[in-house]
């Protein structure tokens, strides 16, 4: 609109009483027209209900949980997809990859996160009549997954579906071949984290996961080709997803306000509901939810690196 974009930054270091102290100086004495965040599910929540009370919009930029958008607040928008969706995406996989393969079992961290993705997995698997022959869950935090994957080991199920986060699914990665479990194994957007390939080669080799983006799936993608170049040459490394998630709602954002023609808070959010253009992980557009029409992406791990799980 003529006028220089200022990016005012605030951390709420994950946690979700900060992240309401930072979104209500953002939104008051700093007076910005849009909220981006935050990376956590909880803190995105804590801020959220700031967003509703000072009626500024708000993108959140990595939290999976599905109640982020369903809780009723006209003011929040997602860049991720929800943990639901991605589950749920994964077990239409599953039934196209390995087709009359019905009995699966699952192993995934007891709390919100884990329990919504395998949810979110079993209530889109019902439709292909796939079986649960094991339910494993761990608290996080834990390092032995042994007696776990025994008892999926002896259920002798045609593959495993884990949720884990980074840390835990490297290492069930490599207990899973001391127990000598071939099953193929599909994990979490947990497992996109760079440290997952770092912490658990050549463990991991061979296993797939769903995951928001990756340079190894957007063959085609001219945005999203230009967009890895771009941060390959300003942070001299290859994007991972919580870059494309960022990426894709800052151009949100600013189509929302060229659309609007304003920097009013209201026209804004009512401007997000209609953005449409061609994002780093596919063409982006918002839901009724707020949540972004996005078809997850699918990685193999080859050689200690992603590679394109469609292929």
């Amino acid at each position: 609109l003529g006028q220089k974009i200022q990016v005012v930054v605030a951390d709420d270091a994950g946690k979700p009483e900060q992240a309401v102290s930072v979104a209500k100086r953002l939104a008051s004495s700093d007076n910005v027209c849009i909220m981006l965040g935050s990376i956590s599910s909880p803190a995105s929540l804590a801020a959220s209900q700031v967003a509703q009370q000072s009626q500024t919009a708000q993108i959140v930029i990595s939290g999976t949980a599905q109640r982020i958008t369903t809780q009723g607040n006209p003011w929040v928008f997602r860049s991720a997809v929800p943990d639901t969706k991605l589950a749920g995406d994964l077990a239409d996989f599953i039934n196209e990859k390995f087709a009359g393969k019905k009995k699966v079992a699952f192993l995934y961290v007891n709390d919100d996160f884990g329990r919504g993705g395998i949810e979110g997995f079993k209530t889109r698997a019902q439709k292909y009549g796939i079986e649960a022959v094991a339910d494993e869950k761990y608290t996080r935090g834990d390092l032995d997954f042994t007696a776990q994957l025994a008892r999926i080991k002896n259920a002798n199920p045609d593959i495993v579906v884990e949720w884990s986060r980074y840390a835990e699914g490297a290492l069930i990665a490599k207990q899973r071949l001391q127990a000598g479990i071939n099953a193929p194994f599909l994990g979490s957007d947990g497992a996109a984290h760079p440290k997952y390939l770092e912490l658990g080669t050549p463990s991991v080799n061979g296993i797939y996961y769903a995951t928001h983006f990756s340079p190894s799936t957007v063959s085609g993608n001219k945005t999203g080709e230009a967009f890895i170049e771009r941060v390959k040459t300003t942070l001299k490394k290859e994007p991972d997803f919580v870059h494309a998630q960022a990426f894709d709602a800052i151009t949100a954002a600013i189509a929302a306000i060229e659309k609007a023609g304003s920097t009013d808070k209201t026209k804004i959010r009512d401007a997000l509901r209609t953005v449409d253009f061609d994002g780093a992980r596919g063409r982006f557009k918002f839901d009724q939810k707020g949540d972004p029409e996005l078809v997850t992406h699918i990685v193999l791990v080859r050689d200690g690196k992603e590679t394109n799980g469609r292929r």
